[in-house]
């Protein structure tokens, strides 16, 4: 789809519940940590036996050493020479560069619950939440903050610096992770499961991991209503759905759409209104009903000017477009794909460029002219590698085949068939991998 990346990367603020901040006091001569934007406070550095045994309460297969250094309230130096330490002495094994997980337990070490382990499993979770909202940001910067709680005390998230290095630390930490946010689930934070979700969502929607979404937004959905907070609750039903729509399940995905439409209209926001009426939009396109789909796209437009949201007005815009075209009106489809580019370029939003000029070269190729489609296409896949969003590219490859097939290149059209082909298998997408497939038996 030519606009089905872009919903699902923002979301808006929910009211967060201030974790508890852990008060005990530090031994005397102890080195200092900084806490979040709070002051420098003295903490204990551990012992080795001490290291070991937090480790061991890690909920995922292994631990970065940054992540370490808030588990363990200590410097990231000094968490990297605690841990070759304990390496060295055979209490840790060393899974990839940085990377660490703890060996078995030895006799004298009892893996007894200890104080402070509620502080230390506290930290981490912190340390993932925190740096997870920093990365989804650095990508998509149009993202509002959420609302978080406090970074606890000796906690200190890390801070991406570019998109690349947010989508390799979310790509490397996404089994983690999913087990810090069932970690959360467990331990009954469910503002934590929920920021979390709301966190990954886009990452997710962008690489294609729609069990994993789909995953999420079950435990998400739970705790928005266990919260009794409409807006998380909102939130919560549209990315069900979507993530439902997604993996085909479209009477589930409509399910969760219209009640998320319903508490939005009870809630009387028009962000929140917006939200529901579009995502519910692409889920109707998903269903078939293309023309239900272009009523609530072109209101939830009007909606999200209202509230002042610009990028996702752009979105709204871009989609009515969309089904424009598919519903044989290339006048309007331009007109409104051409206002939702111009809006996205004007507000620095390039997932929005992306998905305009994805659909603007569909509007060209359906309409014969397949040079102008190619410009476009290569524009739109030049700005979703910017982003790294592999769901999207996968698309944008599959139509350019299209046009340079149509344009005498089948050179080229295999070449850009056989990657759309590899992403779309890469994701689960069996029936966009065979569509292509058979189109590439067809130029030999």
């Amino acid at each position: 789809m030519a606009h089905a990346h872009a919903h699902a990367d923002a979301r808006p603020a929910v009211p967060a519940r201030p974790a508890a901040r852990d008060t005990a006091p530090a031994a005397p001569g102890t080195p200092p940590v900084r806490s979040g934007d709070g002051p420098l406070r003295p903490c204990p550095v551990p012992g080795d036996g001490q290291v070991w045994h937090l480790l061991r309460l890690v909920p995922g297969p292994d631990i970065a050493v940054p992540a370490a250094a808030s588990l363990l309230a200590v410097g990231v130096p000094r968490a990297a020479a605690l841990l070759d330490r304990l390496t060295a002495g055979g209490l840790c094994e060393q899974t990839a560069p940085g990377r660490y997980r703890p060996r078995p337990a030895p006799r004298a070490h009892p893996a007894a619950v200890r104080p402070g382990d509620r502080a230390a499993l506290r930290r981490l979770t912190g340390h993932y939440l925190h740096t997870a909202h920093h990365a989804d940001r650095v990508i998509a910067p149009h993202h509002p903050r959420l609302p978080l709680a406090p970074v606890p005390p000796g906690c200190v998230p890390e801070e991406p610096a570019s998109r690349e290095a947010a989508l390799a630390w979310l790509d490397e930490e996404h089994t983690t992770l999913t087990a810090v946010r069932e970690l959360a689930r467990d331990r009954g934070e469910r503002w934590t499961v929920f920021h979390l979700a709301a966190c990954l969502n886009g990452h997710y929607v962008r690489r294609g991991h729609t069990v994993l979404q789909q995953q999420q937004w079950a435990h998400a959905l739970r705790a928005a209503h266990a919260l009794g907070d409409p807006e998380a609750q909102i939130t919560a039903h549209r990315y069900a759905g979507q993530a439902a729509s997604r993996a085909g399940r479209h009477p589930e995905a409509l399910a969760h759409l219209e009640r998320a439409v319903r508490i939005a209209e009870r809630h009387g926001q028009p962000g929140p209104q917006a939200w529901a009426y579009y995502i519910l939009a692409w889920t109707e396109e998903m269903a078939g009903q293309d023309a239900a789909a272009l009523t609530h796209a072109v209101c939830a437009a009007g909606l999200f000017r209202r509230a002042q949201q610009w990028a996702a007005e752009a979105d709204a815009l871009n989609a009515a477009g969309w089904y424009f075209t598919r519903l044989g009106d290339p006048a309007q489809a331009e007109r409104y794909c051409a206002r939702a580019l111009d809006l996205s370029r004007r507000h620095r939003y390039l997932g929005g460029e992306a998905a305009a000029l994805d659909s603007l070269g569909l509007l060209a190729q359906q309409t014969g002219r397949h040079e102008d489609a190619v410009s476009a296409y290569r524009a739109a896949l030049a700005h979703c590698r910017t982003l790294g969003n592999t769901y999207q590219e996968a698309g944008a490859l599959d139509r350019l085949g299209d046009s340079y097939a149509a344009t005498g290149r089948p050179a080229d059209a295999r070449t850009v068939w056989g990657s759309a082909a590899a992403v779309y298998r890469a994701q689960h997408r069996l029936h966009e991998a065979a569509s292509v497939e058979r189109r590439l038996a067809a130029l030999s």
